[in-house]
């Protein structure tokens, strides 16, 4: 993972809706927890509290809303 000076936001009323730089949002593509790669995986022990864009692939910090890689061929879990 790499930092990108890249940040996410949230609305503005909802701090836990996220808006991604491509225009995702929970209720469209929505989000999910990842591994460094940028594929779901589910959250267990020693995750590092990332989430991937459904979108786009952008790799997420949950607790800075930083844009930590991207990856546009991730995979999700089926």
């Amino acid at each position: 993972m790499t930092e990108s000076g890249e940040y996410i936001a949230t609305e503005a009323e909802d701090m836990d809706a996220w808006l991604c730089i491509c225009g995702n949002r929970p209720d469209f593509d929505g989000f999910y927890p990842c591994d460094r790669d940028g594929n779901e995986m589910e959250p267990v022990e020693g995750w590092e509290d990332i989430y991937v864009c459904a979108r786009c692939g952008r790799i997420i910090k949950q607790d800075s809303l930083e844009v930590v890689g991207q990856n546009p061929h991730f995979r999700l879990l089926a």
